[in-house]
């Protein structure tokens, strides 16, 4: 969870082409359903829609009473448009939007006994209900307190821009006074993803034969959004003295990617690194992570030194989160291949790789002096995610440079790439724990940096497998944790660490991404004192006797949705691998699940897949741009498996057959066989040689 400091100023607040259902799912037909999940007049909603927790309409309403207290008449009617009468001090009912949703709320009063004022309250979690607002502010206090709204017979109350509230599920209104009121209609105007015109209708999809999964999918896609906002509607800090403020300019633009929806609503480098993936994977955006980067950017000091958070914290002194912006900025430029953005903010680039390797050592090693990071303050000294990132860095920046003409730059961003790897592994790998070291002579094997080191590539093909075993000795019933942050549930680093076993490959580790997404995101979206649609900043273990102990913990945050990029990219299997979008992947990690299906949008257009397994039989659709160019990758399960493309035998077994007449690159590294050179649409099926 972040700490917050300076102030900035405010600003003025402003206001999915199907595949087969592979026969067992009734589905329609590949390339005749609507790309968006939204149903369009005359058609039966796709299978997946049902999943989707975005609004089609901005406005929203409360779908039961969770609760009153003293005397209440006729609690429901107000879910009707009827009256539901509060009578004397004290009197509340409190609404659930059976979800997380976030904006500004409007409550209509039919009618009250003379002038009358009414308190309003929110909440994420059942834990926290209360005439008092759970706490968002970062100051001295423990709660936010409540609106006051002034009732005087037939009366409307809509809370003013600056009161806007992030995220809240349920929503409590109360007598402050001791007549009586009568409450008939309550609203909320949805904020999040302002950019969209209907929340509801995503460019992309996930569906699989799981449907726990399923629904994880798509609260990580819901958490995104709600952490999608308007720059204009961004945490004011100083906090106020009363209440909260949420007019801050946090950047530019007209969307933004933020951590959290309550809090911090701010632009924060490290959550960056599973946001821009989630928000690709679910809705093809982009904009909102380009105007997220820059606003980063445009921050920098002479130095060369990144902030720890954008405006209006301006936070200083990570050196992780400065090389978070580096190494999300590969990511942003994967999807999108924005060459004019890429050449706006390279000059910056430069100087922030520049700036941290002025703390590279004699070993060959990052030496971070800036200590702040996620949920911790990091020791000075040789850090092991600081140096993964750095190699990260310097990987990317390698490709990067080449898109700006620097080949020489490229061609030493690569060597020092190399020779940090290098580096790190003489220094940093336990080879009896089969994990890298949190310090080279630390006994601790941290789940974030070993995740990293996974996902992002630093380690082998060995070194992978040996420390997805590693990291499943971490879990617990409940969730996995994270050794070098006390054993607490790793909610950031378990982003990483999914994304990692998958990485990691083979039918073990696949398997071990499948089972965490189940075991940690399933218990965070079924809990009863979540929302049921989101993902949380963080937890804590059983035995600490608390879900979350603090109001303040975000219960809708981006940094907790690594399982929906995780479940397109590796378990449907689709993946860009080439700037601009023209080159992905077709790699299922099929674990143990029976079928799934989606969709990735490129900047030349959609691609569609889907995938079965039956009795050892491998089934699948591509479906792309014929300015796309695909691998695909068939799955062995460990047998000799013969290989057909639209029918045509590829791979008998043992070597490629027919491939080049059908200019295809067709080979096998023993758990796989790969077919390089698909374009448009295709059938690939596998039987037993």
């Amino acid at each position: 969870m972040h700490t917050s400091v300076s102030r900035r100023r405010r600003g003025v607040a402003a206001v999915a082409l199907g595949l087969s259902a592979l026969a067992a799912v009734q589905a329609a037909p590949l390339g005749t359903a609507s790309a968006e999940p939204g149903p369009a007049p005359g058609r039966q909603p796709a299978p997946w829609e049902r999943y989707n927790y975005s609004p089609s309409s901005r406005t929203l309403h409360p779908v039961s009473v969770f609760r009153t207290s003293g005397t209440v008449a006729d609690q429901d009617a107000v879910l009707k448009g009827r009256r539901t009468t509060l009578t004397g001090a004290g009197s509340s009912v409190t609404l659930d939007f059976g979800k997380e949703v976030s904006g500004l709320t409007t409550l209509r009063f039919a009618g009250s006994d003379g002038p009358q004022k009414v308190g309003v309250a929110f909440s994420e979690s059942s834990t926290y209900v209360d005439t008092t607002s759970d706490a968002s502010t970062g100051g001295p206090r423990s709660r936010d307190g409540a609106l006051s709204a002034d009732v005087d017979g037939a009366t409307s109350y809509t809370t003013p821009a600056e009161r806007l509230r992030g995220g809240f599920r349920y929503l409590t209104v109360f007598l402050q006074s001791g007549g009586r009121v009568d409450l008939d209609k309550v609203s909320v105007h949805y904020t999040p993803a302002p950019t969209m015109k209907d929340p509801s209708k995503y460019a992309n999809y996930f569906y699989s034969s799981d449907d726990l999964l399923n629904r994880i999918w798509y609260a990580g896609a819901y958490t995104v959004q709600l952490n999608t906002i308007s720059p204009k509607t961004g945490r004011i800090w100083e906090p106020p003295a009363a209440l909260w403020d949420n007019t801050g300019d946090i950047g530019v633009g007209d969307t933004i990617l933020v951590d959290g929806a309550k809090r911090d609503r701010t632009v924060w480098p490290g959550d960056l690194g599973i946001e821009i993936p989630s928000a690709y994977a679910a809705f093809n955006d982009t904009e909102s992570a380009r105007n997220a980067l820059t606003t980063v950017y445009q921050a920098q000091r002479d130095t060369g030194e990144l902030p720890y958070a954008g405006p209006e914290l301006n936070k200083w002194g990570s050196d992780t989160y400065h090389l978070w912006t580096l190494a999300a900025s590969w990511d942003y430029y994967l999807y999108t291949g924005d060459a004019s953005w890429l050449s706006g903010v390279w000059d910056r680039y430069q100087k922030g790789v520049d700036f941290i390797a002025r703390k590279m050592n004699d070993k060959g090693l990052v030496s971070i002096t800036g200590t702040s990071d996620s949920v911790r303050i990091l020791a000075k000294g040789e850090n092991l995610i600081a140096n993964v990132l750095m190699w990260r860095v310097l990987d990317r920046g390698s490709q990067l440079a080449k898109t700006q003409g620097d080949d020489s730059l490229a061609a030493s961003y690569a060597e020092r790439a190399t020779a940090l790897r290098t580096a790190i592994n003489a220094n940093f790998w336990d080879e009896a724990a089969g994990a890298y070291k949190f310090y080279p002579n630390s006994p601790i094997h941290p789940q974030a940096d070993n995740s990293l080191a996974v996902w992002y590539g630093l380690a082998d093909q060995r070194q992978a497998r040996r420390i997805s075993e590693s990291l499943k000795g971490n879990w617990n019933e409940i969730t996995s944790t994270a050794p070098e942050n006390k054993g607490n549930p790793g909610v950031f680093s378990g982003s990483m660490e999914v994304n990692a076993h998958f990485a990691a490959g083979g039918k073990a580790a696949d398997q071990a991404g499948v089972d965490i997404i189940r075991r940690q995101w399933g218990y965070m979206l079924d809990h009863p004192e979540g929302t049921r649609s989101t993902f949380w900043e963080s937890f804590r273990n059983p035995q600490d006797g608390c879900v979350f102990c603090s109001s303040y913990v975000s219960l809708a945050h981006a940094w907790a949705t690594g399982p929906t990029p995780a479940l397109t990219f590796s378990v449907l299997g689709l993946n860009p691998t080439g700037t601009g979008g023209r080159t992905f992947d077709f790699v299922p990690h099929t674990a143990d699940l029976k079928f799934a299906q989606g969709r990735i949008t490129t900047t030349v257009g959609a691609v569609d897949a889907s995938w079965k397994v039956s009795n050892g039989t491998f089934t699948a659709q591509l479906k792309a741009p014929g300015r796309a160019v695909g691998r695909a990758g068939v799955p062995t399960f460990g047998a000799r498996v013969k290989v057909r493309v639209d029918g045509h035998l590829v791979w008998d077994g043992t070597r490629a057959r027919a491939a080049s007449d059908l200019k295809l690159g067709v080979h096998s590294d023993g758990e796989y066989v790969y077919v390089e050179g698909l374009r448009g649409s295709h059938s690939l099926r596998s039987d037993r040689a």
